[in-house]
């Protein structure tokens, strides 16, 4: 009986030597992550709506006024949003007719019928315009920006009525 416990002890020290020897292996994994192109309000990564870019205010005139006036959008009541987007992000900017358009023509009013019409425009040139419903593409590249939007106001030669015009534009991103 001890010879035979003697031989399973041999073997169980023989099995643990064998264990911990070290076998030489070599193996790899793979690392990735995706950066989807987009943008977002810089300091707030979740507002996707309710944003404020600020005011389009063409000022204080004479009822008799006529010709046009311009102006460009600023800041309202505090600072106006910016936008910031991944380098290479082919962004578009979409704006609505506002609430008062009148085929391709936006409007601002006061009381039941009477309008003053305005034109918007992505640059102080005023030579590239934001059609209604129609996509213009915006340089990002430089990081963060304030909305380019630039207006002229048409006066009409018979003067209009007293009062506070207004209107709301509604303003899509999309790449």
């Amino acid at each position: 009986m001890r010879c035979l416990l003697f031989f399973a002890l041999a073997g169980w020290g023989a099995s643990m030597a064998l264990a911990a020897t070290p076998i030489p292996t070599t193996a790899s994994f793979a690392v990735n992550a995706t950066v989807l192109p987009g943008c977002l309000v810089v300091g707030n990564t979740t507002q996707t709506a309710g944003v404020g870019f600020g005011m389009l205010d063409f000022g204080t005139h004479s009822a008799a006024a006529s010709g046009t006036m311009s102006a460009s959008l600023t800041a309202s009541g505090g600072s106006m949003a910016q936008v910031q987007c991944t380098p290479g992000a082919a962004v578009m900017v979409t704006m609505d007719g506002g609430l008062h358009v009148l085929g391709s023509q936006r409007r601002l009013k006061m009381g039941a019928n009477s309008y003053l019409p305005y034109a918007l425009y992505i640059s102080s040139s005023m030579s590239t315009p934001f059609q209604p419903g129609v996509g213009v593409s915006v340089d990002t590249s430089a990081g963060a920006m304030t909305l380019p939007v630039y207006g002229v106001a048409t006066w009409p030669s018979g003067g209009l009525p007293g009062g506070q015009y207004s209107d709301t534009v509604q303003v899509v991103f999309s790449w």
